[in-house]
């Protein structure tokens, strides 16, 4: 009996042994997302694949480079880890490079925005990570359709988050709490992205002021047919900081400044909150 159990054992890991082999992966088993409207963070570990919606696939493949600035060093600049990942929809498959301080930090494929979060373990003198041992955050955020934008509130000191492609503002209108942004720039070869940051510090004047500025990053598109969309941003993010932040809840005064830092209208729109 007891020969038995261990030659069973014994074939049961056997088998379990070959699969990973022939599989190649370390997380064989695909793992199923749905996406709504709202963004979705994901962790991925180092080969493990997963699916939005039954319409792409994201898979890690690793890190080409870590130079990111160890926790237990004093550096005089954060440094940059690389990451591979390969998206797959309609029977094709890409591969993309996302960075933690270089560009890009994001990216646009088959209807979804990709963006790169976090990526763990975090350096330490003493340490040499293997492959193996990364995991990633990746936000992914549907943006087709009418997918409306939040705002992203910043601080200043984090102002390089601020892309600056050319980007012409030809209106833009306020109803309730969307912003709406007519725009037009030169590319059509490359998914482009346009954010809006509002920036966390205000003037406190009466009624206070906060600067608002427009992103336009264009992946080094080349070509040249101008290209219109209407695009609106969802601004409640802002209004419900300020109200918890700084008690404001009667309006305030957008100051928007377009991708070169200058007025898109000048005065400012008010927002009522």
């Amino acid at each position: 009996m007891k020969l038995i159990t261990r030659l069973t054992i014994f074939f049961f890991f056997f088998f379990l042994s070959g699969c990973t082999q022939d599989s190649g992966l370390l997380y064989p088993e695909l793992i199923g997302f749905r996406l709504g409207n709202e963004s979705l963070v994901i962790p991925l570990r180092y080969k493990e694949e997963i699916a939005l919606n039954d319409s792409i696939k994201i898979r890690f493949d690793g890190v080409t480079a870590d130079s990111r600035c160890p926790i237990d060093a004093v550096c005089i600049w954060a440094g940059d880890g690389e990451v591979n990942l390969n998206v797959s929809s309609n029977n094709s498959s890409k591969k993309y490079s996302l960075h933690t301080g270089l560009e890009p930090r994001e990216i646009i494929t088959g209807g979804y925005m990709i963006q790169l979060v976090n990526l763990m373990p975090a350096q330490r003198t003493s340490l040499r990570i293997r492959q193996e041992d990364y995991n990633i955050e990746l936000r992914v955020t549907k943006v087709g359709g009418n997918y409306i934008r939040p705002v992203q509130l910043i601080d200043a000191n984090y102002s390089g988050m601020i892309r600056r492609d050319m980007l012409n503002v030809s209106n833009v209108t306020l109803a309730n709490d969307l912003l709406n942004f007519s725009v037009g720039y030169s590319g059509g070869c490359r998914e482009h992205i346009i954010e809006l940051f509002a920036q966390k510090e205000i003037a406190k004047s009466n009624p206070a002021q906060v600067t608002i500025n427009l992103s336009h990053f264009a992946d080094g598109d080349m070509c040249e047919a101008y290209v219109t969309k209407e695009i609106k941003f969802d601004l409640s993010p802002l209004k419900t900081f300020l109200k918890n932040n700084y008690n404001i809840t009667d309006r305030i005064i957008l100051n928007i400044l377009d991708t070169s830092g200058r007025p898109v209208k000048n005065p400012g729109i008010e927002y009522k909150l």
